[in-house]
């Protein structure tokens, strides 16, 4: 494939009997973007568990974790309205490469640094806030990969594979990184985290080179116009407002695990590995779900109640006297938060054309930018009144926000008109 356009070599590929795998059996660069998803969402879920960690060893702080998760999540907002214009414009796999490269750095001198026992409370913020801006790019150079390396008949299935690639190593990740904790340390448990994050720069390095549909015009009129597109159509402003509802308000629980497992539950570092595989391996079910029933992805009524019942999860998960419920309700707010993704990113796929897939994206990405604008007051409530209070309070809203917005867009529950629109915009692409 070279230095070529991958989409142009898709166009003859038959369509093929289908099936849960189908985009790994007939597409070799798919499995090359499949496996460095792997490793770079192993590295992810490591980080996300060990970064808290750290942060409430260093200070003993819940405000503080929720302020780790503030820098690691805001460039989210602030970087990926421009990523998505580079995402259109450069080679995709340069892209991605670079910003791998760039988080592997960060987590190699967090680790000589704690190796050396002379990390800092506000190194491991800036720490944080350059590994989010490196994920920013990542997240959404990958998201526009996906289309660019399988035809349209494997999309759905393709898009609902790499959401088990991000979900998978949930299980693995944060399990082994609390025993890694008890074993080697801090700095060694960060050491096995950057190796996953060497192993996916070079997985990475094999990737095709993929050359934008369109790169014309001035970097401010790219970047006007990702978002002129989600506005004037009103299934894509629909996906983002919905969208929106969980980043801000549900998922910065994830946040606050270790000071559920530590305080709340206590089951210690270990526990805390356990409670993020339950819900790691509820998320991959989740998505392994939408892999092999196609209808799942593609309908935004799904959409609508899997949010819904993501929040009851989370709200349940906040409210568990013991540790084995808690579990049990990780897991369900894993499937039911991982259909709402895989559904989220299938319906985007389907509905955008590819000169301008990237910067949509990054509209999307923008709206995982709220993350830390929830976590941060999540985390002074959690100060002030305790985590299972705070994180019950944004539950309880997620739940009378989702209806307003079903309320506000009709569309998602009018699945015959989504999918007209949506072959309308195939067309148009």
């Amino acid at each position: 494939m070279g230095g070529v356009t991958v989409v142009e070599s898709l166009e003859q590929r038959p369509a093929g009997r289908g099936g849960a795998l189908y985009s790994l059996r007939v597409y070799p660069a798919f499995r090359l973007l499949f496996g460095t998803t792997l490793a770079t969402n192993a590295a992810f879920w490591m980080w996300s568990l060990l970064s808290g960690w750290l942060a409430l060893v260093l200070t003993d702080s819940p405000f503080f974790v929720g302020l780790t998760g503030f820098l690691n999540g805001i460039p989210m907002l602030l970087v990926s309205l421009p990523a998505g214009v580079v995402i259109d414009r450069l080679d995709r796999r340069f892209v991605l490469l670079t910003a791998q490269v760039l988080v592997t750095v960060v987590t190699v001198l967090l680790v000589v640094l704690l190796w050396l026992d002379r990390l800092q409370p506000w190194q491991l913020l800036a720490a944080a806030f350059l590994s989010g801006t490196g994920m920013a790019f990542v997240f959404g150079t990958r998201s526009a990969l996906v289309a660019n390396v399988v035809g349209r008949e494997a999309l759905v299935n393709a898009v609902a594979l790499t959401s088990t690639a991000q979900n998978a190593p949930r299980i693995v990740g944060p399990a082994l990184a609390g025993p890694l904790v008890g074993a080697v340390g801090l700095a060694g448990a960060f050491g096995v985290c950057a190796l996953f994050q060497l192993l996916s720069v070079a997985i990475t390095a094999r990737l095709p080179r993929v050359r934008p549909a369109s790169s014309g015009g001035s970097f401010w009129r790219a970047f006007v116009e990702g978002v002129e597109v989600v506005w004037r159509r009103e299934q894509l402003l629909a996906l983002m407002v919905l969208a929106a509802l969980p980043t801000l308000l549900l998922f910065p629980y994830m946040n606050f695990l270790p000071v559920f497992a530590r305080d709340e539950l206590g089951v210690g570092a270990t526990g805390l590995g356990i409670l993020m595989a339950l819900n790691g391996l509820g998320a991959v079910i989740g998505s392994v779900a939408v892999a092999a029933r196609r209808h799942i992805g593609e309908s935004p009524r799904v959409l609508v109640v899997s949010v819904g019942l993501f929040a009851t999860a989370v709200l349940a998960f906040a409210q568990a006297p013991f540790a084995w419920l808690a579990g049990l309700f990780l897991f369900a707010a894993g499937v039911t938060g991982a259909v709402y993704m895989a559904a989220t990113n299938t319906l985007l796929q389907l509905t955008v054309e590819d000169t301008v897939r990237g910067r949509v994206y990054s509209v999307y990405l923008l709206t995982w930018g709220l993350l830390p604008l929830g976590t941060l007051p999540a985390g002074a409530l959690a100060d002030t009144w305790g985590a299972p209070l705070a994180v019950s309070m944004l539950a309880l809203l997620a739940v009378v926000a989702v209806g307003v917005v079903t309320l506000r867009f009709p569309i998602l529950w009018r699945s015959s008109v989504w999918v007209e629109r949506s072959r309308t915009a195939s067309r148009v692409g």
